[in-house]
């Protein structure tokens, strides 16, 4: 399977500016989290599951307490690449559908 181009900073920008809850920082694609509590941080890790296996495309996940980092790029492409904001549009619907493990 052929991997995607990085992508040009005007179209992560234009994308970005749709989706406010993501950042750029080091050419990764960042997005923070807080939960109710441990257990709903591992329920959300658990749901993203499906969207890494149905991309082949997996992101840096870091957990703690109540508060998750994802972290994704295309690593053979140094950047942000359609894969990642695919991943980062079904992350964000799960976070969507599982209110109740966030924090407010």
């Amino acid at each position: 399977m052929s991997r995607p181009e990085r992508l040009e900073d005007d179209r992560i920008d234009d994308w970005l500016g749709l989706h406010g809850e993501w950042r750029i920082e080091d050419a990764h694609l960042v997005r923070e989290v807080v939960t109710t509590d441990y257990p709903s941080a591992i329920r959300i890790v658990d749901a993203q599951v499906e969207i890494c296996e149905r991309l082949d495309h997996h992101p840096m996940i870091t957990i703690g307490y109540r508060t998750l980092q994802f972290e994704l790029w295309t690593h053979d492409r140094d950047g942000v690449t359609q894969l990642d904001l695919q991943y980062a549009e079904g992350l964000d619907t799960i976070l969507n559908e599982r209110k109740g493990d966030l924090a407010t």
